[in-house]
């Protein structure tokens, strides 16, 4: 840390990089984190961030791929638009990595853990090349993900296009589901509460992929929020006519039933705000149980 003083910790990080032998990765990736300095209000330099990305580029795998472990230790101080973009490397990883990833964007923004923060239109500053014309940029200000944001992100993700198995996509948020001290209730449900509004009210924004698979699995692991699904969620998705999406609909019976099936308060509620098609459909397949 003496010498990173020093020198700078994006130079020492690249030395000791160049320096290290394939097989002492671990040595590497240890290193690159003491470099990292602590606190909340102290985050990785913009130096140190392009030297753990250069270091991911020439440290890759046996089999040619980039190495995600190698800006782990920075990503608390990268922007949120950099990190919605490497989201696919950590979900193609093992369980291990993608979660101590995921737990290292929002380890320095846990009173924000609940937020979706909205991205600023930008900050723009103008700078001076030799030449003396002056260069305008707008940059993006928020860094790290919360947890929410984890959440959001995972379920906009174009799996298929970055080349990620289905199973693994879906896989990667149920690990994230299951993590119930990391994504607790509150994290969860803001997190479908968030999506399900933009869905109700932003023009031309589907419900992703997985989202009734999401709540079909909430229900199972996430009891307290019984309640507000039936009496919030499924209204909500309703209003927002699910029903004209195939699988959404699907889910969305399939959800409804296991929600009757454990008799919670609320569901048939729910159920009865279906228009009279849908509602014939819903009771076609799934026959009204006696209380």
């Amino acid at each position: 840390r003496a010498a990173a003083i020093k020198h700078g910790a994006a130079t020492i990080a690249l030395k000791v990089a160049e320096m290290a032998e394939d097989t002492e990765s671990s040595m590497l990736l240890a290193f690159l984190d003491s470099l990292t300095p602590t606190g909340d209000k102290n985050l990785p330099s913009q130096e140190l961030i392009d030297a753990c990305h250069s270091i991911q580029e020439t440290k890759r795998t046996s089999d040619g791929k980039k190495d995600p472990r190698f800006i782990i230790p920075v990503v608390t101080g990268m922007k949120r638009v950099d990190l919605v973009k490497k989201l696919p490397e950590f979900v193609a990883v093992s369980d291990k990595i993608f979660m101590a990833a995921l737990v290292n964007m929002a380890s320095r923004l846990a009173r924000h853990a609940l937020v979706y923060r909205e991205e600023p239109e930008g900050v723009t500053t103008t700078t001076a090349d030799n030449n003396n014309n002056n260069n305008s940029s707008t940059a993006p200000v928020l860094t790290g993900m919360t947890l929410c944001e984890q959440l959001v992100f995972l379920h906009k993700m174009d799996f298929a296009a970055e080349g990620i198995p289905q199973k693994r996509y879906l896989d990667a948020i149920r690990l994230c589901l299951e993590d119930e001290e990391v994504f607790t209730d509150t994290v969860v449900q803001e997190a479908l509460d968030y999506m399900s509004g933009t869905f109700l009210t932003e023009e031309d924004v589907n419900l992703p992929l997985a989202y009734m698979r999401t709540i079909i699995l909430t229900c199972s692991k996430h009891e307290s929020l019984h309640n507000w699904i039936c009496h919030i969620l499924l209204p909500r998705l309703i209003d927002g006519k699910v029903y004209t999406d195939r699988r959404q609909w699907e889910g969305w019976m399939r959800c409804a039933r296991m929600l009757e099936n454990t008799k919670v308060e609320g569901v048939r509620e729910a159920i009865d705000k279906l228009p009279e098609e849908q509602y014939e459909l819903y009771r076609t397949k799934y026959p009204e149980t006696k209380r």
